[in-house]
């Protein structure tokens, strides 16, 4: 059997190897670390959930492998796909990125003319190899995180699923991205690209290649407006998403209405039943020097009695969130809206305290001024609508990230935080995430900008194993058996390494409800013919 398999080491090399016959794309990793460091880092590290490797940097490179298998199952392309790999110090907050090292338009076989397409979708239609010996993609990675480097998904607390962070930064190489500066609104070079084909703003009722820079430029900060309009996006999102809850304004009838909103990390999930009823400012003492104002929540609440009871809004600032639902709870209020002190977008609230048991919400700086102008007589509630789609608009296309103010690199080019499920092109990788399993509608997206994606079923050394490589929502199951099947092949070291390795792979996919044991019948007689 193989014994484990380093990336490869140099580009040439890697053109040399790749061949371009499959009709599943070959996507290569191609190792850019210096010895010691990143993906040659030798230090000693015990095999864990399904990965095989014996040091740190055997354990990333198994996993970046296991990610191109998994993008080059579900993806169609008969031309491979080099990923420059390797570990650096990033920002603070950043686990990786990711991009295409550039793009093209007016091929043979565009479907857009004077539009610009990453180069791996580019040579996926011609079929032509456009860049010359360059890899098409380049990614860094974190070495500041501390990363689970297991394929299982069972990431423990405290750390962050490396193979997530790299099937999400694969996506953008691939072609989840635009190529337009969101704080100026100009495209790269000019050209308009074709991912912003599809990205259209419900405000003004424009694509944003049918608006003039300026225009562009206010789109990026229209938080919740901008949409990704792909028919198969807009497919794959109806089978994704789930019902969506609104914080609603009931009264008066003049502010009436959806507003969004930030959740809280503290505290009790918001719900319909926990989150309704009347509207109060909350007022407490002013603190000198620290907190100037009344309305902050800082200090504990001087209006207890008119508070008991109600959803109680405070301003952000001057103290943490916890803090603030803190004195609201004890002066009786059953919940915190908490209205931000500057014009931004909704966004979360961070924080611990595990005596805080009401629910809480943040809204903008403008809604909160509206509710503050029509009070008393505010009724506020959580609203599940299931005609409605959560994070997307109400024509049921998704929604795009679009914060205020313009964060480089991650405005535009994500889906919105307000997706639930949570995707796994947001801009922030969630525990919810399984991505080795789940690409939720992130094919769909880059099936509309023009890749196709694979139709059949996984196989194993050409056994076919009748298990879709994707399904229309999104499930890689296929893809998933796969990029298994060379890990177990890589691992093993005698025949029965292999099998045994299949074996246990198989009975958590039926645990899990994954496959039928139909399915598992023909996925273990498949890998019983290799593991001969």
């Amino acid at each position: 059997m193989n014994k484990l398999k380093p990336l490869l080491l140099s580009v040439a090399l890697g053109l040399a190897l790749a061949s371009t016959a499959a009709s599943a794309a070959d996507i290569v990793p191609i190792n850019f670390d210096g010895a010691d460091e990143g993906y040659n880092d030798p230090t000693p590290a015990a095999p864990v959930g399904g990965n095989p490797g014996t040091t740190l940097g055997e354990q990333r490179q198994v996993v970046a492998q296991f990610a191109a298998d998994i993008w080059g199952s579900v993806l169609v392309s008969p031309q491979p796909v080099y990923i420059a790999a390797q570990f650096s110090p990033l920002g603070a907050n950043v686990l990786g990125s990711a991009g295409g090292t550039s793009a093209f338009y007016n091929f043979p076989g565009a479907a857009h003319a004077n539009t610009l397409y990453s180069v791996a979708l580019a040579e996926a239609i011609t079929n032509l190899n456009l860049n010359g010996n360059v890899v098409d993609i380049s990614s860094n990675f974190s070495s500041d995180f501390n990363f689970y480097y297991g394929l299982d998904g069972k990431t423990p607390a405290g750390m962050v699923n490396f193979l997530d962070v790299v099937m999400h930064e694969f996506g953008h190489g691939l072609g989840f991205q635009n190529f337009e500066n969101e704080a100026t609104g100009a495209f790269l070079a000019n050209i308009p690209d074709v991912y912003s084909v599809y990205t259209f703003d419900n405000s003004t009722g424009k694509s944003w290649v049918q608006m003039s820079n300026a225009e562009r430029q206010a789109s990026a900060l229209n938080y919740g407006k901008v949409v990704f309009t792909g028919a198969s996006a807009k497919a794959g999102a109806a089978l994704t998403l789930g019902p969506r809850t609104a914080l609603r304004v009931l009264s008066p009838a003049a502010i009436a209405g959806d507003f969004d909103y930030g959740t809280a990390s503290f505290g009790a999930p918001a719900t319909s039943a926990n989150f309704a009823g009347s509207v109060v400012v909350g007022l407490d003492a002013a603190i000198p020097v620290t907190s100037a104002t009344t309305t902050d929540g800082c200090s504990p609440l001087s209006n207890a009695a008119e508070v008991a009871g109600k959803i109680v809004l405070v301003d952000r600032g001057s103290c943490a969130f916890t803090i603030k639902a803190k004195n609201i709870q004890d002066a009786g209020g059953i919940g915190m809206l908490a209205a931000d002190n500057v014009a931004a977008s909704p966004a979360g609230m961070s924080g611990s305290d595990p005596t805080v048991t009401i629910p809480s919400l943040r809204i903008t700086l403008s809604d909160g001024n509206l509710i503050k102008a029509k009070l008393p007589g505010v009724s506020v509630g959580l609203v599940t609508d299931p005609a409605r789609l959560q994070g997307a608009d109400d024509a049921g296309r998704p929604r795009l990230y679009m914060p205020n103010p313009v964060e480089g690199g991650s405005s535009g080019s994500h889906y919105d935080t307000a997706l639930s499920p949570d995707a796994l092109m947001e801009p922030a990788i969630n525990d919810s995430l399984i991505g080795a399993f789940n690409l939720d509608i992130t094919p769909h997206l880059l099936k509309d900008t023009g890749w196709t994606l694979n139709s059949g079923t996984a196989k194993i050394d050409g056994c076919d194993t009748g298990i879709d490589l994707v399904d229309d929502a999104g499930l890689v199951i296929g893809a998933n058996v796969q990029a298994t099947s060379n890990v177990c092949l890589i691992g093993a070291k005698v025949r029965g390494d292999y099998q045994n390795c299949m074996d246990g792979y198989k009975t958590r996919l039926v645990t899990a409800g994954l496959v039928s044991g139909k399915q598992a019948g023909k996925m273990m007689a498949c890998a019983a013919k290799l593991g001969k």
